[in-house]
């Protein structure tokens, strides 16, 4: 697992690997394409939680995004026309969307939407509302290994089932 707790400068950089799309970002976004991705180590989803709730402004997004999915758990989904829709924290999407290809790139893991998009963002929520202990916890370790067994995995960090 790479070191990566401190993400002071993360949007700037992400800023510059998207501008330059240079060799060594392309082939690392590019590494799957046209295979099956592989099953992400269940820890490293984990650390990739860690650090968002670890830092001030990654939890800020963190938690607009996750009182956004408790108003939608309560009364949506919402028509595009609602009003519940300027509720909608867009900035705090959009900075989901960038952290976590940068978190992967700087971490050394592989880039799988479904696993830290989805997966680590969604329990993150689940976190911060609440409905799951903490990162630490063998709940939550269970709870990511029952729910995303498509794209997670236990076993050993560096196996590779």
């Amino acid at each position: 697992m790479a070191d990566i707790e401190d993400i002071a400068g993360w949007r700037d950089e992400y800023r510059d690997l998207e501008a330059r799309w240079d060799d060594e970002w392309v082939a690392y976004l590019d590494q799957f394409v046209n295979q099956i991705r592989p099953k992400v180590h269940v820890s490293q989803v984990l650390h990739f939680i860690k650090v968002l709730l670890e830092n001030e402004d990654t939890l800020a997004a963190m938690k607009e995004v996750a009182e956004w999915e408790k108003l939608m758990d309560a009364r949506g989904p919402f028509r595009d026309d609602a009003p519940e829709m300027e509720l909608y924290p867009k900035d705090a999407v959009v900075m989901m969307n960038e952290f976590w290809p940068w978190f992967c790139f700087k971490a050394g893991y592989p880039p799988v939407y479904a696993a830290f998009r989805l997966a680590g963002v969604d329990v993150a929520s689940d976190i911060l509302r609440g409905d799951l202990p903490g990162v630490q916890s063998p709940e939550t370790r269970a709870f990511l290994l029952k729910r995303y067994a498509f794209i997670l995995r236990a076993g050993e960090e560096g196996d590779l089932a």
